[in-house]
């Protein structure tokens, strides 16, 4: 992600201070200018296959046309964000061998394909740093909190990143491993790899082992993506009088509610919700889906008692 000049400019800056550079290719192999560079300085290559599996090959290679994007530069609201904020605090280490989320009955809001396929793109090329690409991939997939995203180490994840598994004190059903969807893997690898081959420790997959600073929070990097919770309708608009040109549209803040719909003891969580007029999202669970196939349940709202009081 870095042009020819800006990698000049680094490699001068590690010339003239003595910092310690670490840089990561995103490609299989590297760009014809940065091995150029690269033979002028002293400097040690650590490929990515002596510590992990081969990477399954993705269609994410290639740069898809703009055709092929029918969702680009628009905002897509995701269900699967709104639990993303939480109030409850981030549990100890754990090395439990957790059931499948489904094994608990537990599924996260699928997305469609074109969504799925914009999302992919956006997360591929949005930042360099791996670990903030992973964590938000993550929480799309699984429907996670802050808190239990901050449970997963390098040891959850799967060798070939095919299973990931996030812990919590029993408040939303115990500890879950999930399915890592084939787009989602490489940047999950890409976080691990970064710790193995900065720290050599099995540290927090979700943070940055080089210590970077002023990096966005997860939800500032996924407004960056224009990925966001399901949002209050706007209120209609009223039409202006004759001859008056109406006011441009205002940029509207991006709404995170706190939603414990998927709590699995909503006794112990004594602060309640605070949606902001944000939709609940819909539960998936095994009864909740055979409920909806059979038009038991609105499409796109969540279960009787846990819609807000009218």
């Amino acid at each position: 992600m870095l042009t020819p000049h800006r990698f000049r400019d680094l490699l001068a800056l590690r010339q003239r201070t003595g910092v310690r550079l670490v840089l990561v290719c995103h490609h299989r192999t590297m760009r014809a200018f940065l091995e150029r560079e690269l033979q002028q300085v002293d400097h040690h290559i650590a490929e990515a296959s002596a510590l992990l599996p081969e990477a399954e090959p993705t269609t994410l290679e290639g740069q898809a046309p703009y055709a092929a994007r029918p969702l680009a530069n628009r905002w897509i609201s995701l269900p699967a964000l709104t639990t993303l904020r939480a109030f409850d605090d981030a549990s100890g280490p754990c090395r439990c061998a957790a059931p499948m989320a489904a094994d608990r009955d537990f599924f996260a809001p699928v997305m469609p394909p074109v969504t799925e396929a914009e999302v992919a793109w956006r997360l591929h090329r949005a930042t360099a740093h791996p670990y903030l690409a992973a964590q938000l991939a993550t929480a799309v997939f699984t429907a996670a909190s802050v808190t239990q995203l901050d449970t997963a180490h390098v040891h959850d994840l799967a060798p070939d990143a095919s299973t990931i598994t996030l812990h919590d004190r029993w408040l939303r059903g115990g500890c879950m491993t999930h399915h890592v969807p084939t787009w989602a893997r490489s940047l999950l690898r890409a976080a691990a790899f970064v710790w193995r081959i900065e720290a050599g420790t099995n540290g927090p997959l979700f943070s940055d082992p080089l210590g970077s600073a002023g990096l966005p929070s997860l939800t500032a990097f996924a407004e960056g993506c224009k990925l966001r919770p399901p949002q209050p309708p706007r209120p209609k608009r009223r039409r202006g009088r004759r001859g008056t040109t109406p006011d441009p549209k205002q940029p509207v803040k991006t709404i995170w509610p706190v939603c414990t719909v998927h709590y699995g003891c909503p006794w112990a969580m004594t602060e309640p919700d605070l949606m902001q007029g944000c939709p609940y999202p819909p539960p998936h669970t095994r009864k909740t889906i055979a409920r909806r196939k059979k038009g038991w349940l609105p499409p796109d709202y969540g279960l009787r008692e846990l819609q807000p009081p009218r």
